[in-house]
C-alpha cells in the first residue's frame, strides 16, 4: 500500500458522519488530566495558539477560556464545522480553517504555541514526513515558543512487543524482495484506537519516547519535557509508570535563538 493510499485511508475514516459525531459528542468533555498537565503553565493569555486536529473542539474550547487566542484546524472540513459551532455554542472565539499538517498555510513565526493532542502526528505515513511535517510546525513558532505534542508509546504492553517484533521482520524481507507494501517499522492498521468513531481501518505510527524526541530533535526541537501520561499527572518522572502507559506526551521548543 502506498502513502498516499494510507493518507486516503486516515481521510475516509475521519470524514464518516459517525467519526464526526463521535467527537463532536466528547467534546464537552474538555481536557483529560494527562493534557492539562501538559498545557499547565506552557501558554500566557492573548497567545496566539495552533489547536491541530482540533475534532470537535475537546480541546479547542478549554484553550480559548484559557484567554487565548485559538486557530483551530483539522484536515476534515465536517470536523472543523463541528469544532466552530461548539465553540459558538459555548460562547468563545475561535478562528477555524482546514489546512493539512504537511501543507501548513501560514507564514512563519506565526503562532506563540501549537498544540497537537490526539496523538495526530500518528496519522502522517512515513518517518520522513512525520519529520518534515514537524519542521513546518517548528517553523510557524516563534523563537522560544513550546509544542506541545502527545503520541501512542508501543513498549507500554507485552503484545506490541510481539506483534512488531514478527512484522518489523516481515516488512524488513517484503522491501528486500521489492515487495514494499509502504509500511515502515512500527506502523499499523486498525479499526478502532479510541472509543468514539465509526470502526473504519486506519493507518497510524506507533512510537516509543526515544523516537518521538529523535523526530522532534531532527526538526530542530529542543526537549523541555518526555514523559508518560502516569508521570506527567503524578508530576514525577517514574519509569515503571513510563513503561505501562499507552500514551506520551512531550513539550518541545522552538531554539530561542532561532531566528
Amino acid at each position: 500500500m502506498t502513502i498516499s493510499r494510507m493518507e486516503a485511508a486516515v481521510r475516509r475514516k475521519y470524514e464518516d458522519p459517525a467519526e464526526v459525531a463521535g467527537y463532536a459528542a466528547i467534546a464537552g468533555e474538555g481536557l483529560t488530566p494527562f493534557e492539562a498537565a501538559l498545557i499547565r503553565d506552557a501558554f500566557t493569555p492573548g497567545q496566539r495558539i495552533l489547536d491541530v486536529g482540533c475534532g470537535g473542539g475537546r480541546e479547542t474550547v478549554p484553550l480559548a477560556r484559557l484567554g487565548l487566542r485559538v486557530v483551530a484546524m483539522d484536515l476534515i472540513p465536517a470536523m472543523v464545522e463541528a469544532a466552530r459551532s461548539y465553540a459558538a455554542r459555548q460562547g468563545v472565539s475561535v478562528q477555524t480553517l482546514v489546512g493539512d499538517l504537511v501543507s501548513l498555510p501560514f507564514g512563519d513565526q506565526s503562532f506563540d504555541g501549537v498544540v497537537m493532542l490526539g496523538q495526530v502526528i500518528s496519522f502522517v505515513p512515513g518517518r520522513a514526513t512525520r519529520v518534515a511535517a514537524l519542521r513546518l510546525l517548528q517553523g510557524i513558532l516563534r523563537p522560544g515558543a513550546l509544542l506541545i505534542m502527545s503520541t501512542h508509546n508501543w513498549r507500554c504492553h507485552w503484545k506490541f512487543w510481539l506483534y512488531f517484533a514478527w512484522v518489523n521482520r516481515w516488512r524488513r524481507l517484503l522491501r528486500r524482495l521489492g515487495r514494499d507494501s509502504g509500511l515502515g517499522d512500527y506502523d499499523r492498521w486498525s479499526p478502532r484506537i479510541n472509543r468514539v468513531g465509526s470502526g473504519r481501518p486506519v493507518f497510524f505510527h506507533m512510537y516509543d519516547l526515544e523516537e518521538a524526541v529523535a523526530d522532534l530533535r531532527a526538526a530542530g526541537f529542543e526537549i523541555v519535557q518526555a514523559r508518560a501520561r502516569a508521570e506527567l499527572e503524578a508530576g514525577r518522572e517514574d519509569l515503571a509508570l513510563r513503561s505501562r502507559d499507552y500514551l506520551l506526551g512531550f513539550i518541545a521548543r522552538r531554539p530561542a535563538g532561532d531566528a
